[in-house]
């Protein structure tokens, strides 16, 4: 029963929360972040599966180079050698670059909102700290003011749940794409060495 009693805890900060969301900036702010958030995940878990796949592929390709000194057909560098008249240092180099320009796609929008999202959680906070000074009476008390304030500063709290995983995952795909990008240049010295 004790499950019990924490449900019912919570539905009775229903009206505090509810106080929070009559402010229609907090519910523009809080929609917005809560957008950012869906996809911060969605790309990141998006671009991991692509991006481990892609790397998997590249390493069996590079395993098949150093053993049969020939690419295998799942290497991207092989289907873009294929297309290029001359082979050389600069084919493979405008292949490798091509590879990681589409490997990069979707980090631009993790770095945006992991820049972003606080400010977007102060611009919360800042409208609700004007409207809790701006209900203020000639006498207020820290008691009065101090639940007004302290419900602004959620959306600054959420900015800040917003933008970290967006800068973590930013860092993790990041990591991944060098690990494409070093074993495609492996894979070009290898074969550019023969």
């Amino acid at each position: 029963m004790h499950w019990w009693r924490q449900f019912l805890q919570r539905l009775r900060m229903l009206p505090e929360i509810s106080k929070f969301l009559a402010n229609p900036i907090n519910i523009i702010v809080l929609g917005w972040l809560g957008i950012y958030l869906f996809f911060v995940f969605f790309v990141f878990f998006y671009k991991l599966f692509y991006l481990s796949s892609w790397i998997k592929k590249e390493k069996e390709a590079f395993n098949s180079l150093l053993l049969n000194n020939t690419f295998s057909i799942n290497s991207s560098l092989k289907t873009c050698i294929e297309k290029s008249e001359k082979i050389n240092k600069y084919s493979f180099d405008a292949c490798i670059q091509a590879a990681k320009i589409k490997a990069g796609n979707g980090l631009v929008f993790l770095s945006i909102v992991a820049s972003t999202a606080p400010f977007i959680g102060l611009f919360g906070t800042v409208i609700g700290i004007l409207s809790a000074f701006n209900g203020m009476q000639s006498v207020t008390t820290i008691n009065m003011i101090a639940p007004s304030i302290a419900d602004a500063l959620i959306a600054t709290a959420v900015g800040i749940i917003t933008a970290v995983p967006a800068y973590s995952f930013h860092q993790i795909l990041s990591k991944k794409i060098d690990d494409l990008i070093s074993t495609l240049k492996m894979q070009r010295d290898i074969y550019l060495s023969k």
